[in-house]
């Protein structure tokens, strides 16, 4: 639908770059601005900002909440399992890792929705994953966690701001074609006769609506 649209538009305006684009390019910026500041990596920043950004400043904050929630509730079972799995002695036996793993996602997602919040279940799915696999021997699951939300939090927050400084551009409509006129028709009856105009009849001396056997009579 959106290419359609896209394609019936101008010449001029084929190309056209929304404000959608446009804040989504200044807030990943600003992400990787305020990381280079920070000397971190600002790479879950911009993936927020990309994600967060939305067509409406309604849906980028129920995206931003989402994402918010998803990350919160990822992180937060992230950082159980993996100190659950240590305690075990089985966090490093990839294999049964993996399985333990897979079949945590169930609880997560049905937590998800359990709070009426389906949006942010794909997010807890990915941040859970995000500091279960990458973990390794040294590391501290719970500070990659909060590090991870901070992250986030960075991303979300540059993301509605932008968002409502910025007001949005509706993209210019194309200006329907008129339809064209089917080829050989005829005009109505009497419409091609002007007022005032006389006819064959009448500029024979005969009255146009005069019967033939009173025509007949005068000649």
């Amino acid at each position: 639908m959106e290419r359609q649209t896209i394609q019936a538009l101008p010449p001029e305006h084929r190309h056209w770059i929304g404000m959608r684009i446009i804040k989504t390019v200044i807030a990943v910026f600003l992400c990787g601005l305020l990381a280079f500041f920070r000397e971190a990596s600002g790479f879950y920043s911009m993936i927020a900002a990309v994600v967060c950004i939305q067509n409406s400043a309604g849906k980028t904050i129920e995206s931003s909440i989402n994402r918010m929630a998803g990350t919160l509730i990822g992180g937060v079972a992230g950082v159980l399992v993996v100190y659950s799995l240590d305690m075990l002695g089985v966090l490093y036996m990839e294999l049964l890792r993996y399985a333990v793993l897979s079949v945590m996602l169930i609880p997560i997602i049905k937590l998800c929705l359990a709070i009426k919040k389906p949006g942010c279940a794909a997010m807890a799915c990915i941040v859970f994953l995000c500091v279960t696999i990458n973990h390794s021997i040294g590391d501290t699951p719970a500070v990659y966690s909060i590090d991870r939300l901070f992250e986030t939090l960075v991303g979300v927050a540059l993301a509605c701001g932008i968002d409502i400084l910025l007001p949005y551009q509706p993209m210019p409509q194309p200006i329907p074609p008129e339809p064209p006129q089917p080829e050989g028709e005829s005009a109505a009856p009497g419409q091609d006769e002007q007022p005032g105009e006389e006819s064959a009849a009448q500029r024979d001396g005969q009255p146009q609506d005069a019967p033939s056997g009173e025509a007949e009579e005068e000649k």
